[in-house]
């Protein structure tokens, strides 16, 4: 007779206060009697996440192919994909996902499921994925699309140039236009819009400025960057 061999322990020492001893000693047992049964939270945890791992692997296999056909949703779904392989270089829009149909919608969170806590890197479930993914970026032409604009750091000075202004006709609102130099990051001018009120103070703020530049002093008749 084959006996199996007892499981590996581990021996557990832990000081309980006298008036905890009792319930302590029925979590214990209420622990291994679910344990025992498969019932643990631990347990079921484990075993969804191995249903989300098959839903998600399914989920990928549909998307990619979705992503190599020409449906209507097949560029949403090679953008969803691309940014899961490079979010850095392919920034993916979730409002996108609010167009799709029901299908892609819960295709993309299945996947994005099994990508939580990764063991490769989501072209890795394919033979030959990376030269798989690179096409499906070709062929939308996601590798020739503008990088989008890094959002300004708080706290930290722009040096810009400024370029022009536009109005409304009969409007006290203006948007001043102007290009930050010196970063590549910020190729495009950015807009600056502003209220009446502020426009308002701006230019009486500016004026100020610039008087006060002039106006002689006793060690120099004029701004030092006249």
């Amino acid at each position: 007779m084959n006996i199996p061999p007892r499981p590996k322990t581990h021996r557990i020492t832990s000081d309980v206060p006298e008036h905890f001893l009792e319930a302590f000693q029925h979590t214990i047992a209420e622990f291994f009697a679910n344990a025992h049964g498969g019932q643990t939270p631990a347990q079921r945890a484990a075993e969804f996440r191995a249903g989300d791992r098959d839903r998600g692997l399914d989920s990928l296999v549909q998307l990619v192919d979705m992503a190599e056909g020409d449906t209507e949703q097949a560029e949403t779904a090679a953008e969803f994909l691309a940014g899961l392989y490079n979010g850095a270089d392919y920034r993916f829009d979730l409002t996108a996902l609010r167009a799709p149909d029901d299908d892609l919608f819960e295709h993309c969170l299945a996947v994005l499921r099994l990508d939580h806590r990764p063991t490769v890197e989501v072209h890795g479930y394919f033979p030959g994925g990376e030269r798989r993914w690179q096409q499906i970026i070709t062929r939308w032409n996601l590798d020739k699309r503008p990088a989008r604009e890094q959002a300004p750091v708080h706290g930290e000075r722009y040096q810009a140039s400024y370029v022009t202004n536009q109005e409304a006709p009969g409007y006290r609102d203006m948007t001043l236009v102007v290009v930050i130099d010196g970063n590549p990051a910020r190729q495009l001018p950015i807009e600056l819009d502003f209220s009446a009120g502020d426009s308002e103070r701006m230019a009486r703020d500016l004026i100020d400025l610039h008087r006060g530049a002039w106006r002689p002093r006793e060690w120099h008749e004029g701004p030092l960057d006249m």
